[in-house]
């Protein structure tokens, strides 16, 4: 009898978890795997809205340095009291005396006189040799012109510039673009009026750029809501671009068009 009594003791002291336990302690570990994955979905989507904002900040600033930059060259020349003559080039016709033609509300032509052989075209290449080699004196006034085209890509989500015979991406994440053209008074040293279809010599070109975030979609806190930059392009614009539930973002500059010297 005393063995059997030391044996039920060793028995009941090594007895392992019963069901109920096990259940308790189940749930609490799925509750505590549930709230760290919760947090992880979180922290990831905070992280790819930031990136997403970083790339519309960083492509925003770029768009609008590349845009001024190339709209600052229309209608320079080696001797500013001369006007540009009739010329054409990339399916634009120049009247004397414009550097800026308006193809359409996302697309636009320039023209520049070549300053000297070391200048490069929108695509940031050197000048067509047949260019090159008619400059034979840096800034002369016999140095050729330069016509570039600038125009939205919906295909590619870029502003593309063709120049010769090659086109080239200048921005990408680009979701929709709008030229306004500035023209006003005659001696073209006023600005009354913007339009996208000027009827005068255009002296100003005001560029509004929607952004779209880079990467994949759904990086927004709610896909029900729609962005209210695009809502505001729509409104604006009178278009109807969908909601791809990435951050998008409006921004908008002015550059003065050279003009002849009076």
């Amino acid at each position: 009898m005393k063995r059997i009594a030391k044996m039920t003791t060793v028995w009941s002291s090594q007895r392992g978890l019963s069901l109920i336990e096990l259940m308790v302690a189940m749930v609490i570990g799925l509750v505590l795997i549930l709230g760290v994955t919760q947090i992880l979905i979180n922290n990831q989507k905070s992280y790819l809205f930031q990136q997403g904002q970083v790339g519309n900040q960083e492509n925003s600033r770029f768009t609008l340095a590349v845009l001024s930059q190339e709209l600052s060259k229309a209608g320079y020349r080696s001797k500013p009291t001369t006007a540009l003559a009739l010329g054409a080039g990339q399916g634009c016709t120049f009247p004397a005396g414009t550097s800026v033609i308006a193809v359409s509300a996302t697309s636009l032509c320039i023209r520049y006189q070549a300053a000297n052989k070391g200048d490069v075209n929108c695509q940031g290449g050197a000048l067509a040799s047949g260019d090159q080699n008619a400059i034979l004196n840096p800034y002369a006034q016999s140095n050729p012109i330069v016509v570039e085209k600038i125009w939205f890509d919906s295909t590619s989500s870029s502003i593309s510039c063709t120049t010769g015979t090659t086109t080239q991406q200048l921005v990408t994440g680009v979701a929709a673009l709008s030229f306004d053209f500035g023209s006003g008074s005659a001696d073209l040293k006023t600005v009354t009026s913007f339009s996208t279809n000027p009827t005068g010599a255009i002296g100003a070109v005001r560029y509004t750029v929607l952004m779209k975030s880079p990467g994949t979609a759904s990086i927004r806190d709610s896909s029900t809501k729609a962005s209210p930059a695009l809502t505001e392009w729509n409104n604006r614009f009178g278009t109807s671009l969908s909601d791809s539930n990435q951050i998008y973002q409006i921004v908008q500059g002015t550059t003065m068009i050279r003009n002849q010297m009076q």
